[in-house]
């Protein structure tokens, strides 16, 4: 048997005789449910499916063990949270009367808000704290009307955007332990006066879904007043999360002082061989340069980028400017915290307590962090739905050295400051590029259950795939910095195919969301080689000298200005199935996003008339692959400002720069995302925008 309490903020169950294990697999944080209701809020009663995943064969004795312990908490932001608790002060007759009443209400919110005691009067401290964390209204206790078994899926054999589809990898690489029994769990419920009321001003609201073993599936269920014809969403990509982000400023400053202050003529002798300076300047005046701006206006830490960033975005939702966010990867920089002992680093499993999945949705949650760090910004809970993939650095299990090719730049340091970080996070390059399946338990048991996934708004089918972690295949891409990803499968690509069959139609708008680029040239100066010899080996391009408008302006033709024909476009991309995706993107899409270079790329594809082809992945294949496509580059976002000239010159692929860090070229492109605005049923802008701009 199970007993349960609730109040406004948890929800506790106490395990007595029962010793089920039973998990809510879907919906989850990274890939939560939308369901609709009208913008006259007449729709009060709603239908929605879970999925679980259970080792209680017996449908009876699951359906039993369920009942009456699933409740929908509803999400408010900050603004909502202090309309509660500020009301206006009586006036009139009876007013001292009516203003007892009003206090007491207020005290009784406030400890419903706040749990922190019954003052009236709010402390600067308390207001920051109703800031920080959406505030969780009274619960709703659905009913559950029907209760089937499920099967597995595979990928390939998808083919609606049904979002309860059990993956089999969950079971095959135990994620959930040894349980391995679906259960779908249809639920009904209506919305109560406080969401209606909220949803007058809003145009969704969000629920955390509590159920079993106190597990909480947050910001799972969303309630949208969306009609899918004007719309905003966000794409974000490379967050790159650690929580040793978080430690660096703290342990370069204490060093620093230290260093200076014990022994100023050690100091310069341990920077001295890492710096380099000009002659008219002498080493010690060199040094001071080096180190003379703040550290605090120098450092980026990736983890203050996401803080600032989910800032932003609160404000657009309190707007109804933003309607979700998609992150493609790279979401933490590494798996397993970096602090944690040698010997426990070496064990082939490790917990979600043990890793930065845990520091990711701390920060979207905005959870109080166990250690205070200096240089750490105050947060704030993230209050919009977001959709989720995995990049390369998600199947990382261990920590790297800032000091490998003069990665600590990328976080503004330089050479001596970088030494403070050795001794903690030193790292060998072997286990630094290990990847394992191991690394994305805490991602499918927390944030999201699927690799790929879709899944429909209106007329906009949004297409979610996982383009894998580093591939070894294409040897040139890693040595020379810029490391491709493993790529499609067939059984994406056949899941493709299906969608394209079933979920996509001529007027539909399809999304498709990718951490490895589908196109990528580098952006450096190409030397060709013998390897992609295209006319003169000694000739060199630069990408920008291919400016579709640039070539307008010189009065070439448009045939002039194809960078196919002279750029590897595969370079740095996605090793398999590479010419099928772009086939893909070139005729269902009308805009592909995604990461992984930290740079900004934008192309443009055409039918080629004359067709060109790459080598697969050089050294090792030589076999070419054909090109299905003619490519452009330019800058089209900004371009392009209409829905009309979006859709006569489409459709396009295109790289976001990295919310995280910056290239290592261009550092200060650090916190860019895109902003994708869809009216009247059309694309009408995918413009860059900037958190520190």
């Amino acid at each position: 048997m199970l007993k349960l309490w609730c109040d406004y903020r948890k929800l506790t169950v106490i395990e007595q005789e029962n010793s089920e294990k039973s998990i809510l697999v879907s919906p989850n944080l990274g890939h939560p449910s939308i369901l609709k209701i009208s913008t006259k809020l007449k729709d009060k009663d709603f239908q929605a499916e879970l999925l679980f995943i259970t080792d209680n064969s017996d449908l009876e004795s699951f359906s039993s063990s369920i009942r009456k312990n699933i409740s929908l908490i509803p999400l408010y932001d900050y603004k909502w949270s202090y309309k509660l608790i500020f009301v206006k002060k009586p006036k009139g007759l009876f007013a001292k009367w009516r203003e007892k009443r009003v206090r007491k209400k207020q005290k009784k919110k406030i400890k419903e808000i706040l749990e922190t005691g019954t003052e009236l009067d709010l402390s600067l401290e308390q207001l920051k704290k109703l800031k920080s964390r959406l505030h969780r209204g009274t619960p709703i206790f659905p009913k559950i009307i029907n209760i089937e078994t499920f099967s597995i899926t595979p990928i390939q054999n998808v083919s609606t955007t049904d979002n309860l589809n059990p993956h089999e990898f969950l079971v095959k690489n135990k994620v959930f332990g040894e349980i391995d029994k679906f259960y779908k769990v249809t639920i009904k419920f209506s919305l109560n006066k406080e969401v209606l009321k909220f949803l007058k001003e809003r145009n969704f609201v969000m629920f955390d879904i509590h159920c079993f073993n106190s597990q909480i599936n947050y910001h799972s269920l969303v309630i949208s007043k969306q009609k899918w014809e004007d719309f905003t969403f966000v794409h974000a990509t490379d967050l790159h999360l650690a929580e040793r982000n978080d430690r660096i400023y703290g342990i370069v400053k204490k060093w620093t002082q230290s260093s200076i202050k014990e022994n100023v003529e050690d100091f310069f002798d341990t920077i001295k061989k890492k710096l380099k300076f000009s002659k008219k300047k002498t080493k010690e005046e060199g040094m001071l340069s080096e180190i003379k701006i703040p550290l605090r206006k120098r450092l980026i830490n990736p983890n203050n980028q996401f803080r600032r960033f989910i800032k932003i975005m609160n404000r657009k939702v309190i707007k109804n400017e933003l309607d979700f966010i998609v992150f493609t990867g790279d979401i933490i920089d590494y798996t397993i915290l970096s602090r944690l002992a040698k010997k426990l680093r070496k064990l082939n499993e490790f917990n979600y307590e043990q890793s930065n999945w845990l520091t990711f949705k701390d920060i979207l949650l905005s959870n109080p962090p166990e250690n205070k760090y200096k240089g750490v910004l105050r947060g704030e809970e993230l209050n919009c739905p977001i959709f989720t993939t995995l990049g390369n650095h998600d199947y990382r299990v261990f920590h790297y050295d800032l000091t490998w090719a003069e990665m600590y730049k990328k976080i503004g340091l330089n050479a001596s400051e970088a030494i403070a970080l050795n001794e903690l996070f030193s790292a060998s390059p072997i286990t630094a590029l290990t990847k394992s399946s191991l690394a994305l338990k805490g991602y499918l048991s927390e944030i999201n259950s699927s690799l790929d996934f879709s899944f429909k708004l209106g007329e906009n089918l949004f297409i979610i795939l996982n383009s894998g972690s580093d591939s070894f295949r294409n040897l040139r891409d890693l040595i020379t910095g810029h490391p491709s990803v493993t790529g499609i499968s067939f059984k994406q690509i056949k899941y493709l195919e299906n969608l394209i069959n079933n979920e996509i139609k001529n007027n539909t708008n399809t999304f498709l969301f990718l951490h490895g680029p589908p196109l990528n040239s580098g952006g450096k100066k190409y030397k060709l080689n013998i390897f992609e010899k295209k006319g003169s080996r000694f000739i060199t391009r630069k990408l920008i000298e291919f400016k579709e408008s640039l070539i307008k302006k010189m009065g070439k033709p448009i045939s002039a200005a194809r960078i196919d024909g002279v750029f590897n476009m595969k370079y740095g991309s996605i090793s398999s199935n590479w010419e099928k995706l772009v086939d893909f993107c070139k005729n269902y899409c009308i805009l592909t996003l995604a990461g992984h270079t930290h740079d900004s790329k934008e192309f443009r594809l055409e039918n080629p008339e004359i067709k060109t082809s790459v080598y697969d992945a050089p050294p090792f294949r030589l076999k070419k692959i054909e090109n299905p496509a003619a490519i452009y580059y330019d800058n089209y976002s900004e371009i392009y400002t209409s829905a009309k000239s979006i859709k006569e010159n489409g459709p396009f692929v295109v790289q976001t720069p990295a919310l995280g860090l910056g290239s290592y070229k261009n550092p200060d492109t650090a916190g860019g995302y895109r902003e994708i605005v869809v009216k009247d049923g059309k694309l009408r802008s995918f413009k860059i925008q900037y958190i520190n701009r």
